[in-house]
């Protein structure tokens, strides 16, 4: 298994960059449904700073994609699986492979459109998700955790 930290594809990037403009669209709508029911009323703000609000979450929602991007790495050894990630907040999860329980590997619509998928690793501790890998990389990704968890549960199995 690999020992160096993996970036994650330019197709990763885009994906991100696709999921955080549908969300500021929806922000955005509920700014302007927000803006239709005040405009009228005597508020101690005037109703078009709303419109501010807007600009702001997509200013932010077009520079998140590219921050993430550059943060997110994740690595594979013998012993555990390493990922790293996150825009303000650097979030990093360290999971012992002969702790796993369950790999699954799972694809959203958009996901699907780029060709990525996740890799969800479950301890008895909780799930790890490794989001934005690549299909082809994933299955093999998945098949190889199948064979050190199987690994792991005969060699349990024997000592016990």
């Amino acid at each position: 298994m690999n020992m160096e930290y993996v970036k994650l594809s330019k197709k990763a990037r885009a994906c991100m960059l696709v999921c955080e403009c549908i969300g500021a669209l929806i922000c955005t709508l509920l700014v302007g449904v927000a803006w239709y029911f005040l405009r009228r009323r005597d508020l101690p703000f005037h109703v078009n700073l709303l419109w501010l609000a807007a600009v702001v979450i997509w200013c932010v929602s077009l520079v998140i994609p590219f921050v993430r991007y550059e943060r997110y790495r994740y690595r594979f050894s013998d012993e555990d699986i390493d990922v790293r990630e996150g825009f303000l907040f650097l979030h990093r999860d360290i999971v012992p492979i002969e702790r796993l329980h369950k790999v699954a590997l799972e694809s959203g619509p958009i996901d699907r459109i780029f060709g990525l998928a996740k890799v969800i690793v479950t301890t008895a501790g909780g799930d790890v998700v490794i989001r934005f890998i690549e299909e082809e990389a994933a299955e093999k990704i998945v098949e190889r955790l199948k064979v050190r968890i199987n690994q792991y549960a005969v060699e349990g199995r024997e000592q016990g």
